[in-house]
């Protein structure tokens, strides 16, 4: 069969090797998020990087299962404020930061994963304190013990959870539950998130890949390529219209918030990196 378009793994693990690392064997490729080898810290390179990165995947035909996971004792724990500096956040938020950051790319950004055709285990290997779409948007998910979940928009930030939160913890523990979730700065624990039905399972984490690989070999490449791939479509789409039909809503009223007050810019010293607000000192 003649070949059309397709990728290959060589040139895209170069091409998004600042922040991604990837390992395949037997069809399962291991998507490992980091900064400089070390956990990720989130950036809006990274942000951006993504959309490409996974349409990148999706065109590679020898990838059929995809494992997701971070490096370290983190998942996406901490963000990387020169990134933000760099892209004027810490000056009079505008058109740039609202449109061309905020709105244009997380509109895409949970799409770049909804639209993967293969199956994805997500291996969250500890605490996530923002996006986490990028764990729990997946197929199964798995956690490691140090996980903790915590949604910093409203709590850490003082903005509008509308990047897609909104519509994830709503689906995921209700409405009520959700709502606290988003306005109260709640953790919950890994334990907790499988009692309440974000993940499927908790393991040590010097188990949690080891139990990705297993999954990923006995759950779905122990399938055919065409039923894998069609039932992988059929129990994510639910999620792509809940996002389609809310996500750019969510995002207009984030960014519209944001013109109006934006901690870097409004709250002197405030750390962008922990989401605390550091009260300048007094001479």
């Amino acid at each position: 069969m003649a070949e059309i378009y397709r990728t290959h793994l060589a040139d895209y693990a170069e091409q998004f090797g600042s922040f991604l690392r990837f390992r395949r064997e037997d069809g399962i490729l291991e998507a490992r998020l980091h900064t400089d080898d070390g956990p990720l810290r989130w950036n809006l390179e990274v942000h951006r990087g993504l959309i490409p990165a996974m349409a990148a995947i999706n065109d590679d035909p020898e990838n059929e299962c995809m494992i997701l996971t971070g490096t370290g004792d983190t998942f996406l724990a901490e963000f990387d404020r020169p990134s933000w500096e760099t892209h004027g956040f810490n000056g009079k938020f505008g058109a740039y930061q609202g449109y061309d950051i905020f709105y244009r790319d997380q509109t895409r950004e949970p799409f770049a994963l909804l639209n993967l055709q293969i199956p994805v285990i997500a291996a969250i290997n500890g605490p996530s304190i923002v996006h986490a779409e990028l764990g729990l948007l997946n197929d199964i998910v798995l956690a490691s013990e140090n996980t903790h979940f915590y949604e910093g928009h409203w709590d850490g930030l003082g903005i509008v959870p509308g990047d897609g939160v909104h519509t994830l913890f709503r689906e995921l523990l209700g409405p009520n539950r959700g709502r606290y979730f988003l306005l109260t700065g709640q953790r919950l624990s890994a334990r907790q998130a499988l009692d309440l039905g974000l993940v499927g399972e908790v393991l040590p984490q010097d188990q949690l890949l080891d139990r990705a690989w297993e999954l990923a070999r006995s759950v779905f490449m122990s399938k055919n390529r065409i039923q894998r791939r069609l039932t992988r479509s059929l129990l994510i789409q639910p999620w792509r219209e809940l996002f389609v039909k809310e996500l750019p809503s969510g995002m207009a009223h984030e960014s519209l918030g944001c013109y109006d007050y934006w901690p870097m810019s409004d709250e002197p010293g405030y750390d962008i990196s922990t989401l605390i607000k550091r009260e300048p000192s007094t001479p």
